[in-house]
């Protein structure tokens, strides 16, 4: 079953439950991704479904921080039970034996050998890690470079 198509499912649910909240997460998010579907002219498949919830997620870490930091606990709360919400149809991240393997493949068919080839590396290793399931950039860029040997 598409992402999308789940989402849909369990916003009908919600609604059948009365449960408002639940209703307005997943409308929102619902909205991001076909508004997104159609900005760049695709369909709403999973890979884009992932995008957005990805950074839905990362834009209520910024605001839960922002909460908490300007000693409001009551908005904190309502973006940690939205953010719970949504991070249900997040996919599993990989881990990093797995993404290392994934990696050291990349680099071996790209022929990269220091570090200044880590551009010609990173856009097919994330393309790839991306159907695995979800990674974090800012690991996969350091292990990129340790791999190459810059530290």
């Amino acid at each position: 079953m598409a992402l999308i198509d789940r989402l849909t499912g369990d916003l009908r649910t919600a609604q059948r439950e009365s449960d408002a909240d639940r209703v307005r997460v997943l409308r929102t998010l619902i909205s991001q991704i076909k508004y997104e579907a159609k900005e760049s002219g695709a369909s709403a498949d999973d890979a884009l479904v992932v995008r957005v919830i990805q950074r839905d997620i990362r834009r209520r870490d910024e605001a839960i921080q922002l909460y908490v930091k300007g000693d409001r606990p009551a908005q904190a709360d309502v973006e940690r039970a939205e953010r719970a919400v949504i991070s249900a149809y997040q996919p599993d991240e990989l881990d990093s034996d797995a993404m290392e393997a994934i990696a050291r493949e990349v680099i071996d068919e790209v022929g990269a050998t220091t570090r200044r080839d880590m551009g010609r590396v990173m856009r097919p290793l994330m393309a790839r890690l991306r159907e695995q399931g979800t990674v974090d950039g800012r690991a996969v860029n350091a292990l990129v470079g340790k791999l190459l040997g810059g530290g």
